[in-house]
């Protein structure tokens, strides 16, 4: 019997190998993609959009079954979430870990964590604003380090001049 989901991803790659991989394909950012079946996958959109919806589809059940199971300060799901997050923000700001695995552990752990933080703002109408100002003040900063932090995977290739029109960045678009 065939497999439906090596199937799909057979058929995304050999026609829009981007959708799967949106980063470049080149030995700089090996450690920003997997491999499935043969195709490369990215690494973050793979662990995290699955996991977390996954998890806060879990949560949301768990929290509609039995309600008082998150009978809890608002203030201490935050601080879950904040833990859950915690290992994927300390070893890329201080350690620089490029194992494939660590990456998606950390990754599955910051999914679970959003997940958790969405509670509030679900479920919790009087904490709704609470939650959005601390989703964009950590997302400010979330974007303006990848911003600035970019193209630092790219230091040492010979090609980093011919960016974005270098080799690891040629996707061809049928």
């Amino acid at each position: 019997m065939s497999n439906p989901l090596e199937r799909l991803v057979q058929y995304v790659w050999q026609r829009k190998p981007i959708v799967l991989a949106h980063h470049p394909s080149c030995a700089y950012y090996s450690h920003h993609t997997f491999e499935l079946y043969g195709a490369q996958l990215c690494l973050g959109c793979f662990v995290v959009y699955p996991v977390g919806l996954v998890s806060l589809s879990l949560l949301s059940l768990l929290y509609l079954v039995v309600p008082g199971v998150f009978a809890v300060p608002t203030v201490a799901l935050y601080a879950v979430a904040g833990a859950l997050a915690a290992p994927l923000l300390v070893s890329k700001a201080l350690l620089d870990v490029r194992s494939i695995r660590w990456r998606m552990l950390t990754k599955a752990l910051l999914a679970v964590g959003l997940a958790v933080a969405a509670l509030p703002p679900l479920f919790r109408p009087g904490d709704r604003l609470v939650g959005a100002v601390l989703f964009v003040g950590f997302l400010v900063p979330y974007v303006g380090y990848k911003g600035v932090t970019a193209l630092d995977d790219c230091e040492g290739c010979p090609e980093l001049e011919d960016r974005p029109h270098c080799s690891g960045l040629e996707f061809e678009w049928d």
